[in-house]
Order: C-alpha cells, then structure tokens, then sequence
C-alpha cells in the first residue's frame, strides 16, 4: 500500500489500519510491541501526528511492503525525529500535536484520493499556503483542530481558485513572496478583526461558503483564511513590488500613521478594489502594516541583511491566533451551564499575566501624569509618585512595533503622540509652545516671536528655517501654533543684538553698583530685577582670566567698580566691602574709634589682614589705606594678645618711614614686617610651629626604618606623616618647575634622608630601602654574582634592577653599588643572553643614523608621526621611542642617544606646540614671510607666557618672542 504525496505518516498509519480492519492505535501498538510491552508516547487526537524511530519505521515499511526510499520520498515526517524508546533497538512511537509541533496541514481532496487509491478514504496531507485549494475539484482543504480536516467547495467563489493561481505566480517570480505572504497574512487578519462596516464581501464570501448547520460564529473562526485569502495574496504582491517599497518613505523622515505614505494606501485601495480603505489607513498608527511601512522605510536606502530580516518580521503581537485558541475562546463565550466552567484558552506568547498588569501599572502613572501635564513627552529621568515613569514610557516606545492593538490604543487615548519619530524633546518644546500659544495668544513670527522666552523663541526660529525639512506632521503640528509655510519663511529671530545685550547687562550692573557700593557682592546665582546679572559677570570674570575679554568691555566695567575682577580672592573683596560697610554704619570716622562697634566678622576680618599686611598685594595695601589700616596704625580695641610691639626696627618694604626714631610706631607685633635681611622665599614664620612639630614625627619615623619613602596612607604617632611629605614633596616639584630656588627649612628634611624627595618613582625608592635592608640582615642564601634569587620579592627586583641597570639614573647606580649590585655584579646576576638587551642593538644604530640625517638638515626631530625621511617612517619611530621614555622611569641609552641629538626630541609639554615653535623658528631664520597662522601662534604665546614653562620661556625668547 503506497502512500500519497505528502502525506503525514499517522494518516498513512490510518489507511494501513483500515485495510488490516484495526484501529491506528491497535496498528501503533502492534508496531511497537515487543515482549508485551508497547512503546507508543503521547494522546492520540483527530490532528495529531506520529513520529517513528528506525525499528518502527522498519516494521511499518515491512507492513505495508513499500521500501524505505518511498516512504521517506513521500511521507515528509517520516525520518523528521528519532523518539527515545527503552533501548535503541526496541521500537518506540511519539504522537505529538498542536500547531507548535505540526506543520500546517490539510485534508486531501477527497476526488483525488480516490483517483490515486481507487478507495474513498480520508486522509490528511501537508499543506503550504499556495496548496490548500484543490483546482481540479474547485475546494478549500481547510485544517480543523481537532478533527480530520473539512473540504468547503468553492463553487460560488471563483476568485480563491484564481488567487492561488496568482500566488504561485508570484512564488516563482519573487524570492521573498513566502515572507511578504505571511506579512500579508498578518494583515488581513488585522482587518478581519476591525469588524469594518464599509467591508461586503468578506461576509457575503462568509455566507456563500458555510456548510449545512455550522453555527455561525464558529465558522467566522473557521473560514477567515478561506475568506481573505484572495485580499492576502493581492496585498503580498503590493508588498513585494519593488516600485512601491522604493516610495515608502516621507522625504526621508519615518512614517508617523499611514496617511504619510499615500502611494501605499492608494495601492493597495487599488489592487483590492476597496476605495474606502484609503480612509480607513489614513489614520493607521499601529498594526502589522504600519510595522512593515516603518521598517520598509528605514531599509529603503540601505538594503542590508538584517534590514531584509526585519522588514519582513512579524512581531508574536501582530500573528493570526491559531485556530485552536480562537475556538476555544469563542466556546468559553457562547457556553452556559456546566461548559461555562472550562478553563480559559491558554495566553499567547509575549502576553503574560504578570506582563499585563506591569503595563496596567504603568499606565496608571501615564494617566496621572496626562491629567496634569496634558501629555506623554516625558524626560528618561522621570518619576510620577514614585514610579519612573520616563523609564518604562522609553521602553514602550522602544516595544512599539511590536505592541499589541489594545496596548497602543490605551497611550493613543492619553497623548496621540506618545510616540513619534522625531526626537521627544522636539515633542516636548512644543508643548511649552503651546501652552504660550493658550496663555498669551497667536505667535507673531514676522516680529520676532514677542513675549516668548529666549530659549522658547530661538526654537521657534529655529523650526522656521527648517520648515521645508520638517516631518509632515511636525508642521501640521506647527500650523495649530499659527506658524505655516508662509509665517517660517518671514520669521524673525528672537535673539536680539549683542550689543544691545551687552548695553542691558552693564545697565544693571550700574543699577548693583549704585546701590551696593561695588560688584563684589555678585555671585553666581545673583539675579537683579529677572537677569541673571551674577552668570554674565561670572562670563566675563572667566573671560578675563583667559584674556580673551576685548577691552572695551573691560574698560566698561572697570569704570564700573575698578576692582570687578581683582587679582586677589573674591571673598576678599567682599570681606573688605563688608568691613567698609560696617565702618559707615558705625558713623564713619577713624578705624580705631569704630572698631569695637562693628560686627564680629569685620573684627576678625581686620586681625587676619594685621596679622597677614605683609603678605598682601600693593593693591590691597591701597584699599586697607583708604579703611584706615595703615602699618603705622594700630587699634585701641584690639585684643590684648595683639597689643604688644616688636622693639625690633621693621620697615615696610616699599614705604618710606613715618617717625623719626626709624620705627613704625606701635603696629602689633603679629602685624609688623619681615627684616629686611630675610628672604622671601622659605617657611613662613606663622607655619613655623606646624613644621617643627611634624619634623618631631619625621625624624622619629626615620630613627626606626632609617629613611622617609613613606608610603601616603602612614601614620606617625597619630599624625598624618605620610600625607604631609607627599605635599611638601609636591611643593618642592611645583617650585622646581617655575624656575625657583628650593624653600630653606626643606634642608632639614634632607639632613634626615638626602633622598627623600627623589627623582625617580618613589615605589622604587621604597623596594630599595627594603632591599637593603633585607641584605645587610643577611637574608637570600641563594647568591648569583654576590646577589640574591628566588622568586620572592627581593630576588625579582634585584633581577629587574640589574637587567635595567643601563638606563637607570646615575644616582640610582650609585645606590645600587653601595648594596653591592655594582655592573659586574648585575651582568652576572642577569647572564649573557638578557645582558644583550642593556645594549642597542644593531637595527637601532642603523635607523638613528637617519634621525642623525634628519638633524642635520631641519635642526630638530620635531618630526611628524606621518613623516619619512628618504623612504624611512621617521615620524612613527621617533613616536614609538617617545612612548616608550615616557613609560620609564629612568632614561634608556637610546633616549640618550636621541637627547644627544635634539634635547627636545621628547618635551613635558605638548609635542603640537615643539613643532609650531619649530615652524616658526625655521621661517624666521630664512628670512621668509611668516605665515597668518604662526602669526597667531606667537602672539597666543605672549598672552599664555606666565603659563609656559620656564624652558619654553627661554626657547621663546631665544627666537625673538617676548611676553606681552
């Protein structure tokens, strides 16, 4: 007995059981039985289908006496999977069923069953979808969970007989017809689904193909492959038509509703003969063809795989319900009585319960936030009660192609554009618009948008020059506003003229100044009668500080208040505008009679500046002047502690002597001035104290460890010891950079240790202190060349050491030899073979006679990383050495070598500026004209000059710039 063409194997299995008079079930566990043991798996249902490991097939081909070859050509489930059975020689059977496990299968046509067996028997088939019409007995083979299958006759519906012709037409002549037509399935079930009253001949094709007592909702379940599969395979063929998918775009904006693609709606009104759907789409924001419209226009420019992949997805959402869970459903809502206690259809997939009321959650806080705001355009940081709404709203809109109809409807019917496809800030800006617009009225864009805030009417202006690349809707939008293609191309910007901007903020500086005294007491976020009076003038502070504020409008606010922007600390400047204050409160007069009548702040405002005259800027010296405060002055009511003098003669520096007996009068002693016989430079007298008590710890911590490497974190006696050498090692790196001498009382920390402010990394400082005293203790027997090994700590830094003794500083040599890693030593301890690396290598002497070349002839190895020199990469090599110096702690003999060459081959400082000076130099020194932007260069270096270091000060200088 021969199978059919694409039969499935448990209708095959049906057919053999006939002939035999048995049962399938008899017929499987005869198949499959072995000792009295049967091995057949599953439920046996009219839509199942069985699945045969090799035993079983073996006796089923035996049965029926067809080969092997045969079956497996026409039965397409028949090797499909191997079930397990208790061993791999015992047959075993799995039935399996349910649209997830089966493919789409059919009844055969019953006519053609019995031209091909010569027997009426039923059978059921694998069907695709171009196969489920029978043209020779003019029916529709449709699949019924559940049962065998039904064939409807298709006698009053020609135009299905006709569209399955049409859609293997378009199988053969386009590759994606297979996707478009599951794409197009999607969407007439979406259709289907609307319920639409324009639509008659879905249900007149409904009635024409209903079966002798079929309830009627039943077979609306049913029927609705059969009945829209004429539309399906139309709208497949508009999807595939590469003229329409090459128009699916809005002048390269995505679509906001289908309305913005009318050659699609056109079409597909056209091929399906329904002019009212042009309407119908218009207005269309979600659904299975608004997602393929989407992707198809995002794909349109750039046809990638996985743009292709996407285009012809269909999100789980938009998927036609299977017919099983369709029945399901509309039995639960037509049963009564005992029926009525069915369990519910199970969910579809992506539509959990706990995702459900997720959503139900967050739509409560949506709604909230529309009822007060009036909107969905919400910030990602967003919170309503708690709830971070501006998180899941992003979400949403990222899942919204994929959303659900119900979902999509519920956030249409708080803000219509809850999602759009421009930016939601754009979304959001014209909210604040429109509430304008409610407020003050229409908008006046030929006059500039009056009556808008700066930032609201330069988006406005802004939205009127690219009015012409706006997103249609974002103009539609616009036009509620009163702002259409006419009013954007006669706007007027709503910034007024720097100038005229500049004149209001110097008006209400003046207005500060006149009330205040000064503009000192402008903060940042001072704000004067609505302007942000203390953010411009915090703008020019900085301006000022770069040099880049013009001098007009520094002379402007210097005429002002001449001390806007003093030298010193703002704070000061206030202080002292306070203690003038308080000084006219107290009746004006002398400071000395005023003195006990001010404030507690302006009191110890004044001490601070006795005890720190000496310290002060001239300038400062003139205001204090002007106050009262002199050197010569002192004040009755001050504290006792203050009141004494100094019997030693001082001298102002810079002031001429007030008494005849060559003193200052009664200054206080905290207040009088520094011989003149002691420098500036070095510890200050009122910090005196602090240093000798934490040198007290510095020499207790090196009594016990002979040495000040301390780490930062280190403790002395409860003072932070390792914190206070780090920062005067700061300080003495910071002076050393400026070009200054080094501060005196830091001898003394010298005389304790003469290294404990190396050159060099500071950690390796620390490991040879360690090293020393591990080898003078006489621990690491295990010698190499006198020096110790192992894999301990010291063995691997000695073996580092001496690998790297060459480029080593010269005093770190020294206080290697003096622990006995002398240069004998280390070449012993490392051997032959790594000593090798201490030396450069051949290949290095042959590319540094081209740096040699190239010095000679530009003077420098400024060279550029791109730069070659008779065919040799001289810029990348000479970057490759630089990087590796700079990873070094000490100086290798290749950079010696290149230092030998040009001793700013590798500057501190930006490598840009070592080739512009460079440029500049040469030009100079050929007599040639220099260039505008070297002309800008030198003089942006005269304005930095205080900011160089003290090295490109001297280069500058040496070609003839000088500073300001």
């Amino acid at each position: 007995m021969a199978p059919l063409q694409g039969e499935m194997t448990l209708s095959f299995l049906g057919r053999i059981a006939d002939r035999y008079g048995l049962t399938v079930r008899s017929l499987l566990s005869a198949v499959t039985e072995v000792a009295g043991q049967q091995g057949v798996v599953g439920a046996l249902q009219g839509d199942s289908e069985v699945f045969l490991n090799a035993s079983a097939r073996d006796r089923v081909a035996a049965l029926c006496r067809v080969p092997q070859v045969g079956l497996h050509r026409a039965l397409p489930a028949w090797t499909r999977e191997e079930p397990l059975g208790p061993s791999k020689e015992r047959p075993a059977a799995r039935l399996h069923n349910g649209v997830e496990t089966v493919a789409a299968w059919g009844p055969a046509c019953p006519g053609c069953v019995a031209a091909r067996t010569g027997r009426v028997a039923p059978a059921r088939v694998y069907l695709a979808a171009h196969q489920r019409v029978c043209p020779r007995h003019r029916c529709w083979l449709m699949s019924v969970p559940g049962s065998g299958g039904r064939v409807v006759g298709l006698a009053g519906c020609p135009e299905v007989v006709q569209a399955q012709e049409e859609h293997r037409r378009l199988l053969r002549r386009s590759p994606v017809a297979g996707s478009a037509f599951e794409v197009a399935e999607a969407v007439t079930a979406w259709w289907w689904a609307q319920k639409w009253p324009e639509e008659t001949l879905w249900p007149a094709r409904l009635c024409a193909t209903v079966p002798g007592g079929e309830e009627p909702g039943r077979w609306r379940v049913l029927a609705r492959g059969l009945v829209t599969y004429p539309e399906t395979v139309a709208v497949a063929g508009v999807l595939v038509d590469q003229t329409v998918r090459r128009h699916t775009q809005v002048r390269g904006h995505l679509p906001f509703c289908l309305g913005d693609l009318p050659m699609l709606i056109s079409e597909l009104a056209r091929c399906l003969r329904r002019p009212w759907l042009t309407d119908r789409l218009a207005s269309c924001m979600d659904g299975p063809l608004f997602a393929w419209a989407h992707q198809c226009s995002k794909t349109a420019e750039v046809a990638d795989g996985d743009g292709q992949r996407l285009l012809w997805k269909v999100h789980p959402a938009h998927r036609p319900r299977p017919l099983a869970d369709e029945l399901a459903q509309h039995l639960q809502e037509t049963a009564d009585g005992e029926a009525a206690e069915a369990p519910p259809p199970k969910r579809r997939r992506g539509h959990s319960r706990q995702a459900d009321e997720a959503f139900e959650a967050g739509l409560t806080h949506a709604r909230a936030y529309a009822a007060a705001r009036g909107n969905l355009a919400t910030r990602a940081d967003t919170l309503q009660d708690g709830f971070p709404l501006g998180a899941w709203m992003t979400n949403q809109r990222m899942l919204r192609l994929g959303m659900s109809a119900r979902r999509s409807a519920a956030l249409r019917a708080l803000d219509p554009y809850w999602d759009t496809p421009w930016p939601t800030l754009w979304q959001r800006t014209y909210h604040q618009a429109r509430c304008h617009v409610a407020e003050q009225g229409p908008l006046d864009a030929r006059g500039g948008f009056p009556g808008t805030g700066l930032s609201l009417g330069e988006w406005l202006y802004l939205q009127c020059t690219r009015y012409p690349d706006l997103h249609p809707e974002q103009q539609r939008l616009l036009a509620r506003l009163g702002i259409d293609a006419t009013a954007a191309r006669d706007a007027r910007p709503r910034r007024r003229s720097q100038r005229a901007g500049e004149q209001e903020a110097l008006a209400h500086a003046r207005t500060w100044a006149l009330k205040h005294g000064s503009l000192a007491g402008v903060g940042v976020s001072t704000v004067h009668e609505d302007y942000p009076l203390g953010r411009w003038l915090s703008d020019r502070r900085g301006q000022m500080g770069r040099g880049v504020l013009s001098p007009g409008r520094a002379e402007a606010l210097t005429r002002i208040d001449p001390w806007w922007r003093p030298p010193w600390h703002l704070c000061w400047q206030r202080s002292y505008e306070h203690a003038c204050q308080q000084l006219q409160h107290v009746g004006g007069g002398e400071l000395s009679e005023g003195f006990a009548l001010m404030d507690k702040p302006a009191q110890e405002w004044l001490r601070i500046q006795q005890h720190r005259y000496h310290l002060l800027l001239p300038g400062q010296h003139d205001l204090l002047d002007q106050l009262g405060l002199k050197p010569e002055t002192a004040i009755a009511e001050a504290p006792a502690a203050t009141a004494s003098a100094s019997a030693a003669p001082v001298r102002a520096p810079g002031r001429p002597q007030r008494d005849g007996a060559g003193t200052v009068g009664c200054l206080p002693a905290v207040a009088q001035h520094r011989p003149l016989g002691v420098p500036r430079v070095g510890q200050r007298p009122d910090h005196r104290a602090r240093f000798d008590s934490a040198l007290v710890h510095a020499r207790a911590w090196a009594d016990v460890h002979r040495h000040l490497a301390v780490p930062r974190d280190t403790r002395q006696s409860g003072f932070a010891l390792g914190m206070w050498l780090f920062s005067q090692r700061n300080r003495a790196k910071q002076r050393a950079r400026k070009g200054k001498p080094a501060s005196p009382h830091l001898k003394q920390l010298a005389a304790i240790d003469p290294w404990w402010n190396p050159p060099w990394d500071l950690h390796w400082q620390r490991n040879y202190y360690r090293a020393r005293d591990c080898m003078r203790a006489g621990r690491g027997a295990d010698t190499v060349g006198g020096l110790p090994v192992g894999k301990d700590a010291l063995g691997i830094w000695v073996k580092r050491q001496c690998t790297l003794y060459e480029s080593l500083h010269p005093d770190q040599q020294r206080l290697l030899a003096a622990i006995g890693i002398t240069p004998a030593a280390a070449q012993a301890r490392v051997g032959p073979r790594e000593s090798r690396r201490l030396t450069t290598t051949p290949r290095f002497d042959t590319d540094v006679a081209h740096a040699r070349s190239y010095t000679a002839r530009h003077g420098h190895l400024a060279a550029h990383v791109g730069e070659q020199h008779e065919g040799f990469p001289i810029g990348r090599w000479l970057a490759e050495h630089r990087q590796r110096a700079r990873k070094k702690s000490g100086t290798s003999p290749q950079a010696r070598v290149l230092a030998s060459l040009d001793p700013w081959w590798n500057p501190p400082w930006d490598f840009t500026w070592q080739r512009q000076y460079h440029q500049y130099r040469t030009t100079r020194v050929a007599g040639q004209p220099i260039s505008p932007k070297l002309q800008r260069w030198a003089c942006k270096q005269t304005v930095l000059w205080d900011r160089l270091d003290p090295p490109q000060q001297r280069l500058l200088t040496a070609i003839g710039i000088h500073p300001g």
